[in-house]
């Protein structure tokens, strides 16, 4: 009986001082000394909680997510996607994600943040990131040819012109990472075409025929000449070395990579610039694609829904913006963090509040939110072949009419079907 009681005291003890695991996936690896922060923080304030993160590829996250909570398995916590999206509207149908409407504090988030993961007037996530996509280059590259900032795409093709005479690597493309390729189709088309000309794409008063949509296809095919020896044949891991030891000028890409820039070559600290990719002419308006990276959703599988609920509580208030961004680079969602005294995060505020486009099609845009989708079912692949030289850029059109003529109503409503 003594030996039993003593094996049930030192149970007792290990069970008193054990911490209550929450594990969070993501397709980001770059937050997991977020987390290790995130846990420091928790337990200061007496919550016993371990934090488990998991990350995986961007291409296979989405899949193992969905695998693993339709089996009743996986995390207590995901990353989601923004919404409107296929991706996360799956997951709100199949009840595999909670609403956390009454559970946690929204008020350190703008509407039009919240916008992006609310639906059927519930929301289901907790905003992390805002992020600005553009045009990032190496400012030592830049002052050593004398190059300025481009005010038109004449002028970025002229650089690269430059660059490419004197043997520099203008663009380090990733031409593997299929998503990259949508996202610098994204990047262009944003600013050659203006808001104006998107908003009428969205209500079906345009097309993906028309020229101006065309002619974003031609110029970027145009521009592979600029692009690395073989790019089709790397990833944006290759990217991120690439650019951070200075083997190329110039990169489509996030503000997200700052903080691998950095973590890979410290000497890219202060050496990164950024603008918007240049309009057609030097009297058009650059813009920005901004857009919330995603949210932190508690699942229905969760095993420790109350531990993984204090987590998302305090993802949701100043401190963690604080943490976030000075660990990752990134810009929180939430409002009223402290942001790192850097010149590069501080022109992506302003870009954020000044200069975002209003109107997208890539993420967050309404030409994802069904089937075939414009930047998984038609861009990622389209680009990919248009670059191999396996279709024209009139073709790729084509492809985004047939595809999205199939499901979304004006256009469908413009074309007669």
């Amino acid at each position: 009986m003594r030996k039993f009681l003593a094996i049930l005291l030192v149970v007792s003890i290990v069970l008193a001082f054990a911490k209550t695991k929450v594990e969070i996936w993501s397709w980001r690896s770059q937050d997991e000394p977020v987390w290790k922060e995130v846990q420091k923080e928790l337990n200061a304030q007496g919550k016993d909680i371990e934090i488990v993160f998991r990350a995986f590829l961007p291409t296979e996250y989405d899949s193992k997510v969905m695998m693993a909570l339709k089996s009743g398995k996986g995390p207590d916590i995901i990353y989601s996607r923004r919404l409107p999206g296929v991706r996360t509207q799956s997951l709100i149908d199949a009840g595999l994600i909670k609403p956390l409407d009454g559970q946690v504090d929204f008020s350190n988030f703008s509407e039009g943040v919240l916008n992006n993961i609310r639906t059927g007037g519930k929301t289901y996530g907790v905003p992390f990131a805002v992020q600005v996509v553009g045009v990032f280059y190496n400012k030592k590259i830049y002052e050593k040819y004398n190059l300025q900032e481009p005010r038109s795409w004449d002028e970025l093709v002229q650089n690269a012109k430059i660059l490419k005479e004197h043997g520099v690597t203008p663009f380090f493309v990733p031409g593997k990472s299929a998503w990259a390729l949508t996202m610098q189709h994204a990047i262009v088309g944003t600013s050659i075409l203006g808001p104006c000309w998107i908003r009428r794409l969205m209500k079906g008063e345009t097309d993906f025929l028309d020229p101006d949509w065309i002619y974003v296809n031609k110029i970027l095919n145009d521009l592979k000449v600029y692009y690395q020896d073989n790019f089709m044949a790397n990833t944006t891991d290759d990217l991120n070395t690439a650019f951070a030891f200075g083997q190329a000028a110039m990169v489509f890409y996030g503000i997200w990579g700052y903080g691998m820039w950095k973590q890979l070559n410290p000497e890219m600290e202060g050496n990164v610039g950024f603008f918007m990719s240049p309009p057609d002419c030097k009297c058009g308006k650059p813009w920005a694609y901004v857009f919330m990276d995603g949210a932190l959703a508690l699942t229905s599988n969760s095993k420790n829904p109350q531990a993984a609920l204090d987590v998302l509580r305090f993802a949701a208030t100043p401190k963690f913006g604080t943490i976030f961004a000075k660990v990752t680079y990134n810009i929180p969602a939430v409002k009223g963090a402290q942001m790192p005294n850097d010149p590069l995060l501080m022109e992506m505020t302003d870009v954020v509040s000044n200069h975002a486009s209003p109107y997208v099609y890539w993420v967050g845009s309404v030409f994802v939110s069904g089937k075939p989708s414009l930047y998984q079912d038609v861009l990622s692949p389209g680009m990919q072949a248009m670059y191999a030289g396996k279709i024209t850029p009139e073709e790729l059109a084509k492809k985004a009419q047939d595809a999205l003529s199939q499901w979304y109503e004006p256009l469908k409503k413009r074309l007669g079907k």
